[in-house]
C-alpha cells in the first residue's frame, strides 16, 4: 500500500525518491531493489494510461 501512496503523492520521479519515502519500510528479504523496479514501473504505466 505504500507503493501506491508513494505514487500518488508525487515521491516516484526518481529510484532515490522511491527509497527516500519507503526508508521506513523494512524487507526482511533484501528485495528492495525489486521494490524500487516494480514502483517505477508502475508509476510510469499509470503516467502512460493518463495521457491516452
Amino acid at each position: 500500500m505504500s507503493a501506491v501512496a508513494c505514487i500518488r503523492e508525487g515521491h516516484a520521479g526518481s529510484d532515490d525518491q522511491i527509497r527516500e519515502y519507503r526508508s521506513g519500510n523494512v524487507c526482511r528479504y533484501g528485495a528492495y531493489p525489486h521494490i524500487v523496479a516494480a514502483v517505477r514501473d508502475a508509476a510510469s504505466r499509470l503516467k502512460n494510461e493518463a495521457a491516452l
